[in-house]
């Protein structure tokens, strides 16, 4: 979809979403006068209604950052991914080296002057 086309869209179906009670009265009201139906069935359609749009609303916005972010914003972020990956097993290796020292410690410790 075009980016320009995209972004009003956007824009229209955050001011629709916006207001929700609002626009469920409305489209109500419209729904009595223009198909003779209950107010019931007209606010219940327009719930729905407001529920879609909104879906479609996000669903816009995640397509339209998706589009936005580059490759090389892609190849930052695995990057800085990998990075972190390799702090967290550096710091495992320390715990589980800390671990192991602790163990020693205690397997030597003193029992009434003698070595255990």
């Amino acid at each position: 979809m075009n980016a320009k086309l995209n972004f009003l869209l956007r824009t229209l179906l955050s001011v629709a979403v916006q207001d929700r009670e609002a626009f469920v009265e409305r489209f109500s009201k419209l729904w009595e006068d223009y198909t003779g139906g209950d107010a019931e069935t007209g606010k219940q359609k327009g719930l729905h209604l407001a529920e879609g749009i909104e879906t479609l609303r996000n669903e816009l916005q995640w397509e339209a950052t998706a589009k936005r972010m580059s490759e090389s914003d892609k190849e930052e972020i695995l990057s800085a991914i990998q990075q972190l990956e390799q702090r967290i097993e550096k710091l495992n290796r320390k715990i589980d080296n800390a671990g192991t020292k602790d163990s020693k410690k205690e397997n030597g410790k003193n029992i009434g002057g003698y070595r255990a």
